[in-house]
């Protein structure tokens, strides 16, 4: 069959929310089906999308600037873009996908082909990556926004929590729901060594260095009370930067905390960053489901976190791991009071950690979600 991937990101040439149906449409190519691919344009391909195109996938590029020959053929005599509509249409014309799965990072991205899908006889589902409390689906498009989700074969969530969030902005059931689970970067049977604890305790905190999704500015706040610049405790952040590095880097300084806060960049190997840290601190403003939540239980590490996309499902309170109910500084201060009360069996929360993960996640999503598809 020909699977059609529909990528409503348009904020940045590759991120988190592209994993899943990249990783899909390289398992669809290899069993042999053939791929194709509406993607946004941007200067540079992403890597992933030329594995595909190397590998007989037919990759889209939509909002594609029109120059010279091309544009005149097209009855435009400027460097200008097709109308959107436009563009989806020559998609389905020229490929003809058997089925269709669209990717939003979040829930407001709009889903326009998903008409026309519906109007052919194309069955379609929708894969939501993340539901957050700052974006709403206005009034006066609510009804598109049900009409897409209500005609998809499938909605498929990350998490329970994002599925309530979305139904909250719909006003409206979901009878097509399904949760599922994102791939992990690293092997499901790892274990890296535990750090020593002889010069104190580590936290790290992992994540794009964005403040409004991943919270490190109440890290900041946090740490600069007096009983914990008292603490024999360290945090060191990891990931690149999306926004906020110099606020960062600014605020840890402002403070005079450069001593116990540190910016370590990023680490393409998870298992790295464990060798050197005993947990991990999480203080997200919204979330799809943290991968980082996953990896870390994985690596018989403790999470610190808040109460967002699947971290309840995952984490058993006090047992395997802390939640803080919001991400504020009072409740992030107090999960971490009770971490810190507990320090001394840091490592056997870690190993509580990693057994409740591996036997609430599955081994292979990749497989899974494939398989899921194809009955489509």
């Amino acid at each position: 069959m020909k699977f059609g991937f529909y990528s409503c990101m348009s904020g940045m040439p590759w991120g988190g929310s592209e994993v899943l149906w990249y990783l899909v449409a390289r398992r669809m190519q290899r069993h042999g089906h053939d791929v194709t691919v509406n993607f946004k344009h941007w200067p540079h391909t992403a890597m992933q999308l030329q594995e595909i195109q190397k590998h007989g996938g037919k990759v889209f590029f939509r909002d594609q600037p029109l120059v010279g020959m091309k544009a005149r053929m097209e009855g435009f005599h400027r460097m200008i873009k097709r109308p959107a509509s436009r563009e989806n249409d020559l998609w389905f014309e020229r490929e003809r996908p058997d089925a269709v799965l669209f990717t939003l990072g979040y829930h407001s991205d709009p889903i326009y082909p998903a008409d026309r899908c519906y109007e052919a006889g194309i069955p379609y589902a929708i894969n939501l990556q993340c539901a957050s409390s700052f974006f709403f689906i206005t009034g006066n498009r609510l009804e598109e926004y049900r009409r897409w989700y209500r005609n998809a074969a499938k909605v498929y969530f990350v998490s329970k929590e994002n599925q309530d969030k979305l139904e909250n902005n719909l006003a409206m059931r979901l009878d097509n729901a399904e949760i599922i689970s994102n791939p992990f970067a690293m092997d499901y049977d790892a274990d890296p060594e535990y750090p020593s604890t002889d010069d104190g305790f580590k936290l790290a905190v992992v994540g794009r260095i964005h403040f409004q999704s991943k919270g490190q500015d109440i890290v900041v706040d946090t740490m600069k009370q007096s009983h914990w610049r008292e603490r024999d405790l360290e945090v060191n952040f990891y990931g690149h930067d999306q926004g906020n590095m110099h606020q960062l880097e600014e605020l840890i300084a402002m403070h005079g905390l450069s001593e116990k806060l540190h910016y370590q960049g990023f680490r393409k190997d998870v298992q790295e960053i464990w060798r050197e840290n005993h947990g991990l601190l999480l203080p997200s403003r919204y979330e799809g489901a943290p991968l980082i939540v996953t990896e870390t239980m994985l690596c018989n590490r403790m999470p610190i976190t808040t109460n967002l996309g699947r971290n309840s499902e995952l984490i058993d309170d006090n047992v395997s791991g802390f939640i803080a109910e919001s991400a504020t500084v009072n409740l992030i201060d107090e999960a971490l009071e009770r971490a810190w009360a507990q320090r001394a069996q840091w490592r056997e929360i870690g190993m509580m950690a990693g057994q409740h993960i591996r036997r609430r996640y599955p081994q292979d999503p990749v497989k899974d979600f494939t398989e899921l598809l194809l009955k489509l």
